[in-house]
């Protein structure tokens, strides 16, 4: 099957590729990055750097292909202007899907993310109602409007839109490997009491749920959500960190409130100095529960193969190798 992966030199988009590719796919990639970033097995792949802003080089890369996974974006929690977000997240859809009406192709599959929920504080599924309260939630939910109204307006067209949670694996310079990595140089200590669900997908997880949507195949516009299973609370995921990098769990953790009063003077410096790095907002992040249910692809019979410990496991290898190196392939999400 000829697909176009936009975003497909990110971190999903890395071990998406090279899976599809192994599975005989022709595969071609449209990526900001240089192709000179990645590895050598990129060059296996029609690497296109280009901007999905720029609809010409969108639409010369479109052509000819069977399916279109839409995977870029941009989703940092700080550092991104809010125009940033809505042109590349909602413009950059726009372009993809204006690109598809031109050249006659009818499907596509979109990443969009559990953010839409916003902080709902409950096991959210595919019924719970978007109520995004972040600049990324809400383009991302703008973003699946715009390919519901696509779908809508010529028969044929169908629309796979996977909602996942926090994505880790190895390569991923994300939350969790900052997580990782503090715990492994003695930096992090409890904040709160950590009984906070928080729900995560380990990486090879989250590509063979992918694949096992697209061969299921899908009609209309189909909306799942993912999350490995069994959620488990903040606590023992940092738990679980400290044992498989054999340091001692702290028997004790900080109480929230006083940490965050404290934290104000120096957010406050941090402004005056225009460094955007909203320190009590990664804290009330971190304690706040983040479930999200995915019993809808598990009732139609997907099963994930790697349990949160071993993708967990298999990260701090990859940690552990490559944490003295520079310039190694990763993908700072």
């Amino acid at each position: 099957m000829k697909t176009l992966v936009t975003g497909g030199g990110g971190f999903i988009g890395d071990f998406l590729c090279k899976k599809i590719y192994k599975n005989g796919w022709n595969v071609r990639i449209l990526d900001i990055k240089e192709k000179t970033n990645f590895s050598k097995e990129f060059d296996t792949f029609n690497y296109i750097q280009g901007n999905i802003l720029d609809y010409s080089t969108v639409l010369q890369t479109i052509k000819g292909n069977d399916l279109i996974i839409h995977l870029a974006a941009k989703h940092r929690f700080f550092g991104i202007s809010e125009d940033e977000f809505y042109q590349v997240n909602v413009v950059g859809t726009e372009n993809i899907l204006k690109a598809m009406s031109e050249t006659g192709i009818n499907k596509i599959v979109f990443f969009s993310s559990v953010a839409v929920y916003g902080d709902q504080n409950i096991p959210t599924d595919e019924n719970t109602i978007p109520k995004p309260n972040t600049i990324y939630g809400s383009t991302k939910l703008e973003a699946e409007k715009l390919i519901k109204k696509w779908v809508s307006e010529k028969t044929g067209r169908c629309a796979l839109i996977i909602r996942p949670t926090v994505v880790f694996g190895p390569k991923n310079k994300g939350n969790v490997y900052r997580l990782i990595r503090q715990i492994a140089r003695h930096l992090f200590f409890p904040i709160g009491m950590g009984d906070n669900v928080k729900s995560t997908a380990y990486i090879e997880n989250m590509i063979d749920v992918t694949l096992f949507l697209i061969n299921k195949g899908f009609d209309g516009v189909e909306i799942y959500n993912y999350a490995d299973e069994p959620s488990i609370s903040f606590k023992e995921f940092t738990n679980l960190i400290y044992k498989l990098l054999g340091r001692p769990v702290p028997k004790y953790s900080l109480p929230v409130n006083p940490i965050l009063n404290a934290m104000v003077p120096f957010e406050f410096l941090l402004k005056v100095l225009k460094i955007d790095f909203p320190i009590t907002a990664a804290i009330s992040k971190m304690n706040k529960t983040t479930q999200h249910n995915a019993n809808k692809v598990r009732n139609a019979g997907f099963r994930q193969i790697y349990s949160s410990e071993e993708g967990l496991t298999r990260t701090i290898q990859w940690y552990k190798s490559n944490k003295r190196e520079k310039g190694y392939n990763s993908y700072d999400n």
